[in-house]
């Protein structure tokens, strides 16, 4: 394990006030093996807070959006914002809430960009994923992982969900990338880069 890998069980250990044998760290190679590692020694519960912030979200974005697009967790994002009115109704749908929202980049704004910034032909740099590519269950996970500290309270019982979410959340923190490009089959080191 390198010190990245090791900062980031330590951050996780102190996260949620476990420990995590060093034999079992080294068996952790996805973020999904991270967060089976923490579940393990959590206790946990099964309702999901999930539901709860869908509604507020349902309701802050109908309020901030005025869409008349019905809402459910598969509605993709983009069905529910204005283009033209992107930038300004992500702000205000992030003050309602009062919660931080993913970043927007520039393909949410121009879906015809490249997705590789190019300097005389040569790819320099992938350019960030959408946010707007996305459905509404997938910004409230994006939400909660941004937002863990303020929306979970770790000294209780909390659920598998949350657990991941946390984690997720740390993840983005230590390795500087967006909440909505972590995924749970993501590889620590090839993946996210961490060695």
């Amino acid at each position: 394990m390198g010190l990245d890998s090791v900062e980031l069980i330590v951050s996780i250990e102190k996260t949620f006030k476990i420990d995590i044998p060093d034999q079992e760290c080294e068996q952790i190679y996805t973020v999904q093996d991270l967060i089976n590692a923490v579940t393990k020694r959590v206790l946990h519960q099964n309702n999901t807070r999930k539901e709860l912030l869908f509604t507020r979200i349902q309701n802050a974005i109908l309020k901030t959006t005025s869409s008349t697009t019905t809402i459910h967790f598969k509605t993709p994002i983009i069905d529910v914002f204005k283009l033209d009115h992107l930038a300004f109704q992500w702000k205000d749908l992030e003050r309602s809430l009062q919660l931080t929202l993913p970043e927007l980049v520039p393909l949410d704004f121009n879906d015809k960009l490249d997705t590789h910034v190019k300097v005389l032909g040569l790819k320099i740099f992938k350019r960030k994923s959408p946010v707007t590519k996305g459905n509404i269950e997938q910004l409230i996970d994006w939400i909660i992982s941004l937002n863990y500290r303020k929306i979970i309270d770790l000294t209780e019982p909390i659920s598998a969900y949350d657990i991941q979410r946390v984690v997720i959340g740390i993840v983005s923190d230590s390795v500087g990338l967006p909440v909505n490009e972590i995924e749970l089959h993501h590889v620590m080191t090839r993946d996210l880069g961490i060695d």
